[in-house]
């Protein structure tokens, strides 16, 4: 008859597992593997670990662990009793036990020393809280008190500065700038007085634009991304026209208002915005009617004293020419006489 180490062999070769896979399965060191199919048990820790190992070998490789035992009961060594009861599950199960009620023990020992401390933590924090409170609360009334006097002195102040400055300083108007769309992407614009700034800008993509003030270049270039331009109009300013190359994310500012600088049609095609301000166009108008007007006037004046040189001059000849006649006239009656 094999032995137990050559029957747990041959099952383990049969089965084509090697003893690197029964040790992964069992997590039985492979020493001790070996050790068993070689029939040599003292090199394992224990009798009691040299049964219970054979015991897993022989369920890993496809045999009966107890029934292999119960077959070699001669060959395996038996377990003493107080071995078995110190490996036993029981066994460990009591010792935990006892560590744990031992630090059990330990914590309701050092529960009254641990309440003490917390509980002087305790009175030191509601004693801090109390002191604090009061304290700041004193400071704090006799600052809102100083503080109220002031205040008022200086609402009292500040009543009396600004009577007289309602009785001396009379109300003035402002008058605020309106942009009024003419269709066709032109603006009028009235009531433009200090802030005279234009701003043109794009947030996300890159822009080619050129400004013209009353019709000549004040500025062109290309707005990169998140970059905006500004120029301050002339007082003279008649008309602004602002071209761009696309009008995907411009934006157009007027003395603070915004204007419409997108084409919701076709962004990406170029776009002009035209202003016209009011006040200067209607100066100018008034300009050119006063100069038409004084150019009518002179050119009547001309005409009148050309009109009199003519008159004068036919007058001239008209009396040379009845000093003439009468002079004729004299002779005649002369020769008449001598007769």
């Amino acid at each position: 008859m094999a032995d137990i180490g050559d029957k747990l062999r041959s099952a383990r070769k049969a089965k084509g597992m090697s003893i690197e896979d029964v040790e992964k399965i069992t997590k039985i060191q492979r020493r001790y593997l070996t050790a068993i199919e070689n029939d040599d048990f003292d090199q394992l820790p224990g009798d009691f670990y040299v049964r219970a190992f054979i015991r897993q070998f022989a369920d890993v490789v496809g045999l009966n662990g107890k029934e292999l035992l119960a077959d070699y009961k001669s060959e395996v060594p038996e377990a003493k009793p107080e071995e078995y009861v110190e490996n036993s599950i029981d066994n460990k199960s009591e010792r935990i036990k006892e560590t744990t009620n031992s630090r059990k023990g330990l914590w309701r020992n050092y529960l009254p020393q641990i309440a003490t401390v917390v509980g002087v933590v305790l009175v030191i924090l509601v004693v801090y809280i109390v002191y604090t409170r009061f304290f700041t609360g004193t400071n704090q009334q006799s600052a809102n008190q100083a503080e109220n006097v002031t205040v008022s002195s200086h609402i009292k102040s500040s009543k009396s500065k600004a009577s007289s400055k309602k009785k001396s300083t009379p109300k003035t108007t402002t008058s605020e700038v309106k942009i009024s769309s003419l269709g066709n992407n032109s603006y009028r614009v009235s009531g433009l007085k200090s802030d005279r700034t234009l701003t043109l800008g794009t947030t996300k993509n890159d822009v080619w634009a050129q400004i013209l003030v009353n019709g000549s270049s004040v500025w062109q270039g290309t707005l990169k991304a998140n970059e905006k331009h500004s120029v301050q109009l002339p007082e003279n300013v008649n008309n602004v026209s602002v071209q761009m190359g696309n009008s995907v994310s411009t934006i157009l500012t007027l003395a603070g208002k915004k204007v419409n600088a997108h084409n919701a049609t076709n962004p990406a095609s170029p776009m002009t915005i035209r202003f016209t301000f009011a006040g200067h166009s209607n100066q100018s108008s008034q300009s050119s009617s006063t100069r038409q007007s004084s150019a009518t006037t002179q050119s009547s004046t001309n005409n009148v004293n050309n009109q009199t040189q003519q008159n004068q001059q036919n007058k001239n000849t008209q009396n040379t020419q009845n000093t003439q006649g009468q002079t004729n006239t004299t002779q005649n009656n002369g020769g008449q006489s001598n007769h």
